[in-house]
């Protein structure tokens, strides 16, 4: 109810500018969990590990998880990207993601991409 009102039938939007839509995992993963997922991707590439699985941890915020599938996605002339699957275990509980990660121009790997696998379908939701 507004501040100096009575009227008790009409409940105030507080939350009307914030997007009920948000990508859940924008809410589990933080992105220092991202660039530690970006790190576990180029030390497998680094190393030529290109076969999963290969895990990744999060000590400051207790994430962590494995990355169970990548597949190569690098465009004519860009500078590399590999599409990957990785589940994780937040607060939140476990969950798988699917996921984009690029090389940028000074060759660092970055996530570009990530959301929540569909359970039923394999695909993001």
């Amino acid at each position: 109810m507004p501040i100096g009102s009575n009227d008790l039938e009409s409940p105030l939007d507080l939350t009307g500018s914030i997007d009920s839509q948000q990508n859940a995992a924008d809410v589990d993963i933080s992105a220092q969990d991202r660039a530690i997922i970006a790190r576990a991707i180029a030390t497998a590439h680094e190393a030529g590990q290109a076969e999963p699985p290969f895990s990744w941890n999060n000590p400051i915020t207790g994430n962590s998880g494995t990355i169970v599938a990548v597949k190569d996605d690098t465009q004519p002339g860009g500078t590399g990207c590999t599409r990957f699957e990785t589940t994780a275990n937040t607060i939140g509980g476990v969950r798988a993601y699917l996921g984009t990660a690029c090389r940028d121009l000074m060759q660092e790997w970055a996530i570009i991409d990530l959301s929540v696998k569909a359970a039923e379908t394999g695909t993001a939701s």
